[in-house]
């Protein structure tokens, strides 16, 4: 008797675990479906939108991306670089890198697989820099000099003429301590300088966020839902300045494509890993940025 009591509750148990687990593929299923819907709308249907790509962004004749190492460009920032590069023809785009990335030992390759990439992503090949600034190495463990970095950047915001900046957020992608530096930077100098151009920083997010292909994107989309919508139904007033705050951009496949092609460029670099990262990170597929705001003098 008891091992028929025993045989009943574990049938009991094993079909509600596969009553369980039919409920979760189905959500799963759902929710990629709801996915590449959005992704389709994002990518090919209201991309131009100014309400989902401010007129910052979209009109902007001389784009500046800042980074801090050799392949940041194409791991975090393709999808808003090309968005806004290959939606206008008359942007000139240009990456200033903010070391070499030789904390290996191998600075001068990395320079050279970087052109590659900016090639790939359609960064003009005279403003594709990785820099070597004694105060600006490649390491893990130091904070940049953030007076170093603000020097740079307005160099070249005023040589290139940039109108609009791309650079990390406070949580730098990855958290790593040179992109958070670049980050503390360029955002102090956006929001103090008056002359400081237009900023936009890549918004960061939970580690089981990053890895979840496109299935984050309803989540991220649902902040961007009153934009989308009025994107869809409502006609586009191309003067109109009020969605200036953020942007959300998403790749096409031939964006994609590029995307690949870039980070092959980056030899040294690649993986297997690498490889399951530009197949798996939503930074690969689809880019949320906020601007930073100017502060009112006191």
């Amino acid at each position: 008797m008891a091992s028929w009591r025993n045989h009943v509750t574990s049938f009991t148990k094993s079909k509600a675990v596969r009553r369980y687990l039919s409920l979760l593929l189905r959500i799963l299923t759902f929710l990629l479906i709801l996915s590449i819907f959005l992704q389709f709308i994002l990518a090919y249907i209201v991309a131009k939108d100014p309400r989902i790509l401010p007129p910052a962004l979209r009109r902007a004749k001389n784009l500046l991306i800042v980074t801090a190492h050799p392949d940041d460009e194409c791991l975090f920032f393709s999808p808003a670089i090309l968005g806004v590069l290959d939606g206008n023809p008359d942007t000139r785009g240009g990456l200033i890198v903010l070391s070499s990335g030789n904390n290996y030992g191998i600075g001068e390759k990395r320079k050279i697989e970087l052109k590659g990439s900016c090639k790939a992503l359609s960064i003009d090949s005279g403003r594709c820099l990785a820099l070597d600034n004694p105060d600006l190495q490649d390491n893990p463990k130091v904070w940049w000099d953030e007076a170093a970095i603000t020097a740079v950047v307005k160099d070249y915001v005023s040589k290139w003429k940039v109108d609009v900046i791309l650079t990390f957020d406070s949580g730098g992608v990855s958290g790593h301590i040179n992109h958070r530096a670049v980050s503390a930077a360029v955002s102090h100098y956006a929001a103090t300088d008056p002359k400081a151009p237009p900023t936009y920083t890549l918004t960061t997010t939970s580690l089981p966020r990053k890895y979840t292909f496109l299935l984050d994107l309803p989540l991220t989309s649902l902040s961007f839902s009153w934009r989308i919508f009025k994107a869809l139904f409502t006609p586009v007033n191309v003067m109109d300045d009020s969605y200036e705050s953020k942007a959300l951009v998403a790749s096409t496949w031939n964006m994609y494509f590029k995307t690949r092609q870039a980070f092959g460029s980056h030899e040294s670099q690649y993986s297997w890993d690498r490889n399951l990262y530009m197949v798996a990170s939503r930074y690969v597929w689809f880019n949320d940025l906020r601007k930073v705001e100017r502060q009112r003098p006191t």
